[in-house]
C-alpha cells in the first residue's frame, strides 16, 4: 500500500493547527513540516506539540532544519537549498534524510549520497508552479526503475491519480493543498485513504 506524505501549508500558523494534525493523524504516515516562517525554537515547540498528540518520531519529518531534526530526533527533508546530502550524512550518520529532487540525476546523485528517500515530482500540473510544465508519468517511473530508495511522488496528485502512480512502483504520494488547501481536510484525506492501492 502506498504510503501518503502530508505537506504542512507553511502559510498558517500550524500550532493553531494541532486540532486538525490531530484529527488526521490515523491517515498520515509522514507528516512534512515546511514552515520556513517558524524560527527553530517554534519548529521544535510545534514537534514537541505534535508528539503529544499522538504523532511518533518516525512520523515527522520537518524541511531544512538539520539542527531541529537532530534535536528533536525525527527525520529531515532536503531541497536545493539546503546543506548537501553527503555532508548532512557525514556528520548525522543515523538522521534520515529525505531529499526533493527532480530528474533522474539528482535522484541519482541524492541515492549516491546517501539519501533515505526521495521526493519526486511535479508529476502533474499544480497550481503552485503554474510555469513549470509536470515532469509526468514517465519520468517518475524512470526514476523509480533507475534508483534503489523509496520515491514518494509530489504535484498535483488528486485520488483519482493513485492507480496510476502506484503502478510506477513509487512507495508513495505527498499532498499539500489536495488535504490541507480543503475547507474539510478529514474529509479530504479520507478520499486519499479510500483508494490507497
Amino acid at each position: 500500500m502506498m504510503r501518503l506524505h502530508l505537506i504542512s501549508t507553511g502559510s498558517i500558523h500550524p500550532l493553531d493547527e494541532i486540532k486538525t494534525f490531530q484529527s488526521l493523524q490515523p491517515y498520515t504516515d509522514q507528516l512534512h513540516l515546511r514552515e520556513p516562517n517558524l524560527s527553530a525554537a517554534e519548529l521544535l515547540d510545534l514537534i514537541e506539540a505534535l508528539l503529544g498528540h499522538g504523532y511518533s518520531p518516525d512520523q515527522l519529518t520537518v524541511h531544512d532544519r538539520v539542527d531541529v531534526a537532530h534535536v528533536a530526533g525525527i527525520g529531515v527533508q532536503l531541497t536545493r537549498r539546503s546543506l548537501r546530502v553527503r555532508d548532512v550524512r557525514r556528520h548525522f550518520p543515523d538522521l534520515v534524510i529525505g531529499k526533493s529532487v527532480h530528474s533522474l540525476a539528482e535522484a541519482l546523485a541524492a541515492e549516491a549520497e546517501g539519501a533515505d528517500r526521495l521526493l519526486y515530482g511535479h508529476i502533474y500540473p499544480t497550481a503552485s508552479k503554474p510555469d513549470v510544465p509536470p515532469r509526468g508519468i514517465d519520468a517518475l517511473k524512470q526514476v523509480v526503475t533507475f534508483t534503489t530508495k523509496p520515491v514518494i511522488a509530489i504535484g498535483g496528485i488528486t485520488p483519482e491519480c493513485m492507480p496510476e502512480i502506484a503502478a510506477t512502483g513509487a512507495t508513495g504520494i505527498a499532498v499539500l493543498s489536495g488535504i490541507l488547501g480543503q475547507s474539510d481536510p478529514l474529509a479530504a484525506i479520507r478520499r486519499y485513504q479510500g483508494v490507497r492501492v
